[in-house]
C-alpha cells in the first residue's frame, strides 16, 4: 500500500533510526546505499515512475526545474536509500550472496541472481532486477565484489566492504549547482569530479589509445603484463587498472568495455588468451570433437580444451558460457578424452629417458629444471616427481620405479651434494686414488675442496651420506682429519675430529655469547659453525613437517638457545641479537633519534642500522608474533614505547629532516650529499632531494626554505650537485692544506671554464684563491694526437643538427655517440680530457658541456629547432618555456642569453597561446 508523501519520509526516518541501532555496519551500509541510489539518479530508466512523480510533487515553482532536480536528489531517493541500506546491512543476506558466488568473484551481477532480485523486491521495482543483472561496475557491484573477496580470505577487512570509491561517491550538491548554473559551452573551468584529475584523465586517454591500437591488431585486450606497444607499457597499465577496477568511474569502465567486454575477467589472463586461441581454431575448423580427443587441434589447444572439460564444474559461470560459444557444453565436457597419450604412457616414456640418462651419467641428480636430455625436459620431470614423492607419506609405483634406477634420485640432502658424490664415485671407479692426507691430489680444485669439507666435518652429515662416503673411501671407520685442499681458505680445528664437532662448537659459542644467531658463513675456532647450524635448522624444519614431533638434536640446541630455529625469519633473530648486545652495553639507540658515538667513529655503523631496524619494528609492533614482542620488551621496547616512536615518526618527518640536516651541516659544513646518503639511519639524501623538487615547483614552505638556506646557502644550487660536492671537497682540503692531485686538477679545470660558470660559482672559486685562466690549454705541435673515433661522428652530427645535445642512449651511424659524449663530459669536468679533443668539441658546439643540467640544454635545442621551423610549441615545451621566464633571475647569464636569442624574456608566458612562436 502506497503511503502519502509526508508519511513516506516519516516512516523512512523511523527505519533509519532503527537501522543505526543495529551496529557499526549500519553507517557504512547507508553510505554504500546512498552511492547506489545516487548512481541510479544519473541514469534515466524509462520504467522508473516513482522518483519523477515524487520530484514533481515536491517541486517549488519558484525554483528552476534543473536546479530543483539537483537540490531534491537526496530527499527524493531517501526512502529507497534507507530500505537498501537495511538490506545490505543484513548479515544473513550477505552470507547468502557470498554462498551463491561459490568462491568466484562475480563478473557481473547476474552471477549473483539473488542480489538483483532481492534489491528489486526490497524497493518494489520488479523491473529493476533485469537492469541490475547486466552491471559490471558501480557501487553496488563493488560492494558485492568486496563481500566475496573478504569471504575468500583476501586482505580485505570487514570495513573495506563498506568503502565507497571516490569515483562512486555522490557529487556534492554545490558542485552540481555550479555546473548547472554555468552557461552552455563554458566547461573549461569546471571543477573536476571526485576521483578525477586532468593528469589522470590525460594518462587514461593515452593508455586507451594504445589499447585501441592493440585491439585493432590482436582483436582482444587479453594483454600480458610485460606487453609494450611503441615504448608504452600497455600490459602494466591494464594490470594496474584491473587491480583497482572496482574503483573506476562508470565512464572509464564503459570506455574499456566498448573496446573489449572481457577486458577485466575474474580469472587469469592466460586463460582468456588460451580461449581466444581456441576460438580462432573454431572459426577456421569448426567446433572441436571432444569425444575423439580433439583431433586436428594444435597440441596446446587440445590439451587446454581437455583441461577445461575435466575441470568444467569448477569453472566460473562466465567461463562456462564462453566455452559454450565454441561448442564445449556440460554434456560435451563429460564425453571428452585427452588430446595426448595417457598419463601412464607419458610416465613410461619419461622413465625410459631417465634410465638412459642414469646409464650414461651414473645418477639422476639432474641440475635444475632446464636440463633436457635427448630433447626431453628430464630436469623438470624429475623435479615434479620429487615434489610428488615428498608429499606422499609412503612409496608409490612411480617412486619405486625410479628407486630401481637410482636409489638416491630423491635424497633428503641437497642435490648438489649428490652430484658431487656421483662425480667422485665415477672417478674412483676409473681408478682415481683418494689420498686424504695429501689433500686429494690429482682432482679438480673445487671437487677437492668439497672432499676436504666432507672429511673435516663428518658428524654434520646425514648417516646415509657418511655411509656413501665410506663406500668410496673418503671416510674411514675411524675418520682421520684431512688437510684442507689448496684454495679452501678455511682453517680446520681439532673440533672436526670430535664425536660431534658441530654440537661442541655450538656449545662453546653459546657459552660465550648466549645465543646461536650466527651468519651462515661464520667460523668459530676454525669450525664452519654457521653452515652447520643452517643445516641443522633445515633438518629440524623438515623433521617437524614430516613427523610433527621434536627432533632429538633440535632439543639439544634448544637447551643452548631457545630461539636457535625461530618460527619467524632468521634475519630478524640475528638483528635482534645485535640490538640485545647494544642494550647490554648501554648503547641501544632510541628509535628515531641519532645514536651517540665517540669521536672518530664511522657515521654509518651497526648502531645506525639497529636504530633503523628498531623503527621498523615499532611501526609494525602490532603484527609481530607474541614471542617477538616479548623479546623486544626484554630490551625496553614495549607496546607503549613502540606506539610512541611510531606516532612520532609519522607526525614529524619534516622536523626530523631539518634536525638531521642541521646536524649534518654542523658536522660537514655543507648539504651537498648524494641521494643514497643517510645520516644516523635517516635517509637525508632522499629527503633533501624531495625538498629540492618542492622548491623547483614552488611548493616548499617559506620557513623550511629559510631554515635550509640558513644551514647552507647553496643547498639547492642552479648548477649540478656534483659540482657543488666537488667544490666542497676542494674547499675542505684547501682549509686543511691537504689538496690532492685530483682536486688541484679540478680547480685548474674550473679556471679554464671560468666564463661558462655561473657568477655565484665564480664567487665560490674565488674563495679558494682561483682566478680565471689567461691562456688556453696548450696543444703541442710536436705531439701527434690520436684522433678519437667519436670525433668524426660528433662532427657529422653537429653538421646535421647544429649542436651536440645528444641523449646518452642515442646512436649516430651505428656509433654510440650519446654514451661517448657523456664520457667526454665527465673527463672534461675532472680535467682529464685531452686539449685536442676539448678544442674540437668546443668548436663544434660551444655549449656541448654546459655548466647547467644537460636536460636543460636538450630542451633548449628542441625549443630552438621548433621555432626555427615555424611550428607551434608542444604543450611540454610550452610548460618548459614558461618555467624559464618565471625563474629568469635564477638562470645562468649564458642561459639567459641563449633564451633571449630565441625570443624568450623575463615576461609572463601564456601557454594557452598555441600559435605563439617564441
Amino acid at each position: 500500500m502506497a503511503l502519502p508523501a509526508g508519511d513516506l519520509w516519516v516512516q523512512a526516518q523511523k527505519e533509519h533510526r532503527k537501522l543505526l541501532r543495529r551496529g557499526a555496519a549500519a553507517v557504512g551500509a547507508f553510505e554504500v546505499a546512498q552511492a547506489v541510489t545516487a548512481s541510479w539518479w544519473q541514469r534515466i530508466w524509462a520504467r522508473e515512475q516513482l522518483w519523477p512523480a515524487r520530484l514533481r510533487a515536491l517541486w517549488e515553482s519558484r525554483v528552476e526545474w534543473e536546479t530543483w532536480q539537483v537540490v531534491a536528489r537526496e530527499a527524493v531517493t531517501y526512502p529507497e536509500t534507507v530500505a537498501l541500506a537495511a538490506l545490505l546491512a543484513d548479515g544473513a543476506f550477505r552470507r547468502r550472496v557470498v554462498a551463491e558466488a561459490r568462491g568466484d568473484v562475480p563478473f557481473l551481477l547476474a552471477d549473483l541472481p539473488s542480489l538483483p532480485e532481492a534489491v528489486a523486491r526490497c524497493l518494489r521495482r520488479p523491473w529493476l532486477a533485469e537492469e541490475l543483472a547486466a552491471q559490471t561496475s558501480g557501487p553496488l557491484f563493488t560492494w558485492a565484489h568486496q563481500c566475496v573477496r573478504a569471504h575468500r580470505g583476501r586482505q580485505t577487512a570487514e570495513r573495506d566492504i563498506w568503502a565507497v570509491a571516490s569515483a562512486h561517491r555522490p557529487r556534492p550538491v554545490a558542485d552540481e549547482l555550479a555546473e548547472a548554473a554555468r552557461p552552455a559551452g563554458r566547461g573549461a573551468g569546471a571543477k573536476r569530479r571526485r576521483g578525477h584529475s586532468r593528469q589522470a584523465d590525460k594518462a587514461f586517454a593515452t593508455g586507451l589509445s594504445y589499447a585501441r591500437r592493440y585491439l585493432q591488431e590482436h582483436g582482444n585486450l587479453a594483454v600480458q603484463k610485460d606487453t609494450v606497444v611503441d615504448s608504452f607499457r600497455l600490459g602494466e597499465w591494464l594490470h594496474n587498472l584491473k587491480t583497482r577496477a572496482w574503483a573506476l568511474s562508470q565512464e572509464r569502465v564503459e570506455a574499456l568495455e566498448a573496446l573489449d567486454v572481457w577486458w577485466n575477467v575474474p580469472w587469469p589472463t592466460q586463460w582468456q588468451r588460451s580461449y581466444y586461441r581456441a576460438s580462432d581454431h573454431v572459426v577456421v575448423h569448426g567446433p572441436p570433437d571432444a569425444a575423439a580427443g580433439f583431433p586436428g587441434t594444435h597440441i596446446l589447444n587440445g590439451e587446454w580444451l581437455y583441461l577445461q572439460c575435466s575441470q568444467y564444474d569448477v569453472l566460473h559461470p562466465e567461463q562456462q558460457r564462453l566455452l559454450a560459444d565454441i561448442g564445449i557444453t556440460a554434456e560435451v565436457a563429460r564425453t571428452a578424452r585427452p588430446r595426448r597419450a595417457s598419463v601412464q604412457a607419458r610416465f613410461e616414456a619419461a622413465l625410459a629417458h631417465a634410465t638412459a640418462y642414469a646409464g650414461e651419467h651414473g645418477h639422476l641428480a639432474v641440475s635444475g629444471k632446464s636440463v633436457r636430455y635427448q630433447g626431453y625436459p628430464l630436469g623438470a620431470w624429475l623435479t615434479s616427481q620429487r615434489i610428488r614423492a615428498r608429499r606422499t607419506p609412503s612409496a608409490t609405483k612411480r617412486s619405486l620405479a625410479l628407486d630401481a634406477i637410482d636409489p638416491w634420485w630423491n635424497p633428503p640432502w641437497p642435490l648438489a651434494w649428490q652430484r658431487a658424490y656421483a662425480h667422485v664415485r665415477r672417478l674412483v671407479g676409473n681408478g682415481q686414488q683418494l689420498d686424504a692426507s695429501a689433500g686429494f691430489p690429482g682432482i679438480d680444485a673445487e671437487l677437492a675442496r668439497w672432499l676436504s669439507q666432507q672429511h673435516a666435518a663428518p658428524q654434520s652429515l646425514h648417516l646415509d651420506q657418511r655411509r656413501l662416503l665410506a663406500e668410496i673411501g673418503v671416510l674411514a671407520e675411524h675418520g682421520e682429519k684431512a688437510p684442507v685442499a689448496v684454495g679452501d681458505g678455511q682453517a680446520a680445528d681439532a673440533a672436526g675430529t670430535m664425536p660431534d664437532a658441530g654440537l661442541t662448537s655450538a656449545r662453546g659459542f653459546a657459552a660465550e655469547h648466549g645465543h646461536l644467531a650466527v651468519a651462515s658463513d661464520y667460523i668459530h675456532n676454525g669450525y664452519l659453525l654457521g653452515r652447520w647450524l643452517a643445516s641443522q635448522r633445515m633438518q629440524d624444519s623438515r623433521h617437524v613437517r614430516s613427523s610433527g614431533g621434536l627432533w632429538p638434536r633440535g632439543q639439544l640446541l634448544t637447551a643452548l638457545d631457545p630461539w636457535w630455529n625461530p618460527p619467524w625469519h632468521y634475519s630478524w633473530q640475528r638483528r635482534y641479537r645485535q640490538a640485545h648486545a647494544l642494550w647490554r652495553a648501554g648503547r641501544l639507540p632510541l628509535a628515531g633519534t641519532p645514536t651517540h658515538r665517540q669521536e672518530g667513529e664511522d657515521r654509518v655503523d651497526e648502531a645506525d642500522e639497529v636504530a633503523a631496524w628498531l623503527r621498523r619494528q615499532c611501526a609494525r609492533h602490532d603484527v609481530l608474533q607474541l614471542e617477538q614482542q616479548n623479546l623486544l620488551a626484554d630490551i625496553g621496547i614495549t607496546a607503549a614505547t613502540a606506539r610512541m616512536v611510531a606516532v612520532a615518526g609519522r607526525r614529524t618527518p619534516v622536523d626530523q629532516g631539518l634536525e638531521h640536516a642541521r646536524s649534518y651541516a654542523g658536522e660537514h659544513g655543507s648539504l651537498a650529499i648524494t641521494v643514497e646518503s643517510s645520516h644516523y639511519g635517516f635517509p637525508l639524501g632522499g629527503w633533501l632531494m624531495r625538498q629540492r623538487h618542492r622548491a623547483a615547483q614552488g611548493r616548499i614552505e617559506a620557513d623550511r626554505l629559510a631554515a635550509l638556506n640558513a644551514l647552507d646557502a647553496h643547498w639547492n644550487p642552479p648548477w649540478p650537485l656534483t659540482w657543488q660536492r666537488a667544490y666542497h671537497q676542494a674547499h675542505t682540503a684547501t682549509a686543511n692544506d691537504a689538496l690532492t692531485e685530483g682536486e688541484r686538477r679540478w680547480i685548474t679545470t674550473q679556471t679554464r671554464l671560468w666564463d661558462s660558470l655561473h657568477p655565484l660559482q665564480q664567487q665560490l672559486l674565488t674563495r679558494l684563491g682561483a682566478e680565471p685562466a689567461t691562456t688556453p690549454p696548450a696543444i703541442s705541435p710536436a705531439r701527434r694526437y690520436t684522433l678519437s673515433k667519436g670525433c668524426p661522428h660528433a662532427r657529422s652530427y653537429a653538421a646535421e643538427h647544429g649542436h651536440l645535445a645528444v641523449s646518452s642512449p642515442a646512436e649516430h651511424g651505428g656509433f654510440p655517440l650519446g654514451a661517448w659524449l657523456l664520457q667526454q663530459r665527465r673527463k672534461a669536468r675532472s680535467g682529464r680530457l685531452s686539449a685536442h679533443t676539448l678544442l674540437e668539441l668546443t668548436t663544434l658546439d660551444p655549449w656541448w658541456n654546459p655548466p647547467w643540467p644537460f636536460t636543460w640544454q636538450r630542451h633548449y635545442h628542441q625549443c630552438r629547432t621548433t621555432c626555427a621551423a615555424g611550428q607551434p610549441l608542444s604543450p611540454e615545451l610550452q610548460r618548459w618555456a614558461h618555467k624559464q621566464t618565471t625563474l629568469w633571475a635564477e638562470l645562468h647569464p649564458h642561459q639567459q642569453g641563449l633564451l633571449t636569442a630565441v625570443g624568450l624574456h623575463a615576461l609572463p608566458f601564456r601557454p594557452e597561446q598555441q600559435g605563439h612562436h617564441v
